[in-house]
């Protein structure tokens, strides 16, 4: 899975990354290798919504978390 940088505004290139992505998760499911995940998103007005498939909601708070804690080890 690749990591999208914030810092480049060009709205193609962006948009072009978001759905390069998307496709990549989409094909993972496919092939089956994804069988829950959970998203955060936010849209051009700040409003932010989380997005999940998951088998219970342990398991969905749990995944959110862990991704949480990757996004910030990377950072650091």
């Amino acid at each position: 899975m690749k990591v999208v940088s914030i810092e480049d505004k060009t709205s193609k290139k962006r948009k072009a990354e978001l759905l390069e992505i998307l496709d990549a998760i989409r094909d993972r499911v496919e092939n089956g290798e994804i069988q829950e995940f959970v998203a955060a998103s936010i849209d051009d007005e700040g409003d932010v919504q989380i997005h999940a498939c998951i088998k219970d909601m342990v398991g969905g708070v749990g995944m959110f978390e862990m991704g949480k804690q990757i996004l910030i080890n990377k950072e650091s």
